[in-house]
């Protein structure tokens, strides 16, 4: 859907709202007692339960529960996001949507994020997956010492552990492709996507990492870092190879093709990333790499998932 479909179908907020209410009703409208029983209050717009007499308006329960932004708009930005194939700053948004406050415009690009790493999350990879760390630069709140002074960056550590670099473990399903004669184009098919923050690379924070993202029956392809050495413990192999920085594109092609992309598109469209947030960009990343031969609208599916999996 172009932004031409975009207008002719949603021409105004009232067919906004007829579409969200439609699309509640085939989800199914649950009460805060549990019960699935209502009617419809066209005047006020929202549903009562026959139950309990609870009312419920169109936006709760949903990304946008308690937002004063017109509905038109966060559907505005729910195609933005996802009918790009890059991203958007919520500076670019808020120009493009007319907004008048910053604040509202970011927060309303969180929360979207957020429900797509929810809707993400509800899924394993499967097969033969390359796992790697990579270090992610982002902004940290200034340390001060005991008199309130400022802690000069050089006294901040460098490198791995460094406080400006944030630790993500990056997993790539990856296929073999015997039908790729090219020499110069990747022997393998990239799958789906995982990226976490992690604060632990020892054998115990992978492990619950790779616990929750992959398959137990699903093997691993890593660098050798020791990190991974009790990976067995919740997958069923584990191939560990000794890569020389050289050689790293052809036993891990896809894992730092995608690590090299997202900073290549953080950099260049959010330019400073929030210590905190990291994983929310993250997650968008994924959403859309993961959905990028889907023939089917992403606008619709992102309906159905800010409807079904709130963002808190």
């Amino acid at each position: 859907m172009n932004l031409i479909d975009f207008n002719s179908r949603f021409p105004d907020e009232q067919t906004c709202r007829d579409y969200l209410k439609q699309k509640r009703e085939a989800e199914g409208v649950v009460c805060t007692c549990g019960s699935t029983s209502h009617y419809w209050i066209r005047t006020r717009e929202l549903w009562k339960c026959k139950a309990c007499g609870t009312c419920l308006n169109l936006r709760s329960g949903t990304i946008m529960e308690k937002s004063h932004i017109p509905v038109r708009f966060w559907f505005m930005a729910l195609h933005l996001m996802t009918s790009t194939k890059k991203s958007f700053s919520a500076l670019e948004m808020q120009r493009q949507l007319g907004l008048a406050n910053y604040e509202s415009t970011w927060y309303m690009m969180q929360k979207i994020r957020k429900t797509m790493g929810k809707r993400d999350s509800k899924y394993q990879l499967q097969g033969e997956i390359e796992v790697d760390e990579g270090f992610y630069e982002v902004v940290t709140i200034p340390e001060r010492d005991e008199l309130g002074n400022l802690i000069k960056e050089a006294t901040q550590k460098r490198g791995r552990g460094s406080e400006k670099q944030k630790k993500v473990l990056v997993m790539v399903e990856s296929f073999p492709n015997p039908q790729q004669m090219d020499k110069h184009k990747k022997k393998r098919v990239m799958g789906f996507v995982k990226m976490v923050t992690i604060d632990d690379l020892s054998s115990t924070g992978i492990n619950y990492e790779l616990k929750k993202s992959l398959d137990p029956n699903s093997t691993i392809v890593t660098d050798g870092w020791r990190g991974y050495s009790r990976s067995t413990e919740v997958i069923r192999k584990h191939i560990s190879n000794v890569v020389p920085s050289k050689e790293a594109h052809k036993t891990l092609p896809w894992v730092h093709t995608v690590i090299a992309n997202s900073k290549r598109l953080f950099l260049g469209t959010h330019h400073s990333i929030g210590h905190d947030y990291l994983q929310n960009y993250l997650d968008e990343f994924c959403y859309k790499l993961n959905r990028r031969n889907f023939k089917s609208d992403l606008f619709d599916r992102m309906i159905t998932a800010g409807i079904n999996d709130t963002w808190y």
